[in-house]
């Protein structure tokens, strides 16, 4: 039997239909309320699978507290009840399976009921279909945010608005940390006010479940006690990877630089290169100068060990991503010089030389002219 909750602030109309629904025969009233705090605070014990919500409350509207619910407890059917008309585009906005007018009539309750039944048997098949392939999701942030199926193929995921995206790519960098819903709203809505940005952060904590489920990616979302975190079962991320890989391997040698050249190829790009987001710009930049040192260290370790093309290779790869990286200029005139490639060093200083005047306005530094002056006559 399905088991449900009813909100409404006037007695009258909250025990007709709790009478109602026990008359109907398929709804278990589990909880009746007629304050939304007293059925915000109990919602998680009670765990109803579905919600009769009037649309009009003293200090809150149906939707609000629908949104809130439903971050609350993730999977839970909202049926709307209402003296007016002209909120149903309102509830469109949480999907409500039904939307009832007072005063409740038997028919459009009984209506209300099979429409719901019938969503909770889809909604079931389509679940255990889930449950049955589990597939793996890879959740990519260099270079753009994206994600990724087994195959390696980009998910289409709609996302609804721009900061649905980036509620996402938010809560990637978190991890499988729990996140302050006050840590969200200050970083993706600083200039609302706290209502605001809270009304901002539960319409969009809802669409992006919406989306992510609608492009059938297994990421849930919890949500207890003022904090967030992500489920992360059979998810993998480029991120993550990167970051723990450069905590434990801060000396590169022939036990692990296999790894360290995987790793570095994780950098596709900026993180969020596509996103201009204000919150990431530290962490972008920290990414970078990781991606920096760990390059060199490789490098340092190839030309040590003889391997001169391979830390060729690897100062090229460094310098699509820092272009304006002078010391790995100065690495890469050295590699040139030591396999005495006159053509590759005259090419690589102008280059140098160019790219500086038109990005900075500058001339290389009159020890780096020295060198290559220097290397030119040895050549």
């Amino acid at each position: 039997m399905t088991r449900a909750v009813i909100i409404d602030d006037e007695k009258p109309a909250l025990e007709l239909l709790a009478n109602m629904l026990l008359r109907d025969g398929r709804i278990e009233v589990i909880g009746a309320f007629r304050k939304p705090s007293d059925a915000l605070r109990e919602i998680r014990s009670l765990k109803p699978d579905a919600v009769f919500l009037d649309m009009e409350m003293p200090g809150m509207n149906g939707v609000e507290l629908a949104l809130m619910l439903l971050e609350a407890c993730g999977e839970l059917d909202i049926i709307f009840v209402t003296a007016h008309t002209s909120y149903a585009v309102e509830a469109y906005k949480v999907e409500a399976v039904d939307y009832l007018l007072k005063p409740l009539i038997p028919e459009q309750l009984d209506r209300a009921v099979t429409r719901l039944q019938k969503k909770r048997m889809l909604r079931g098949a389509y679940e255990a279909a889930v449950r049955s392939i589990q597939p793996e999701t890879r959740i990519i942030g260099f270079g753009g945010l994206r994600l990724l199926n087994t195959s390696g193929e980009e998910e289409e995921v709609k996302w609804r608005t721009s900061k649905t995206k980036e509620l996402m790519s938010f809560l990637f960098l978190k991890g499988l940390s729990n996140v302050y819903k006050g840590q969200i709203v200050q970083a993706l809505w600083p200039d609302c006010s706290d209502e605001q940005a809270q009304s901002n952060l539960h319409t969009t904590m809802y669409q992006l479940k919406k989306a992510l489920k609608a492009a059938g990616i297994h990421i849930v979302i919890h949500f207890k006690s003022g904090k967030y975190r992500m489920e992360l079962e059979r998810t993998t991320g480029d991120v993550w990877e990167f970051e723990t890989f450069i905590s434990k391997n801060k000396v590169v040698d022939a036990a692990n630089a296999m790894n360290v050249e995987r790793v570095l190829e994780l950098y596709t790009g900026d993180l969020f290169a596509d996103s201009d987001y204000l919150w990431s710009i530290s962490k972008r930049e920290e990414m970078l100068s990781h991606y920096i040192k760990l390059s060199k260290r490789l490098c340092g370790f190839y030309m040590r060990e003889g391997r001169t093309e391979e830390a060729i290779q690897r100062i090229g790869k460094l310098l699509q991503h820092a272009p304006l990286e002078e010391e790995a200029h100065e690495l890469l005139l050295g590699l040139y010089f030591r396999e005495k490639d006159r053509i590759s060093l005259i090419r690589h200083y102008h280059a140098m030389k160019e790219l500086l005047n038109h990005e900075l306005g500058l001339e290389p530094r009159e020890s780096v002219r020295q060198l290559y002056n220097d290397m030119l006559c040895q050549l």
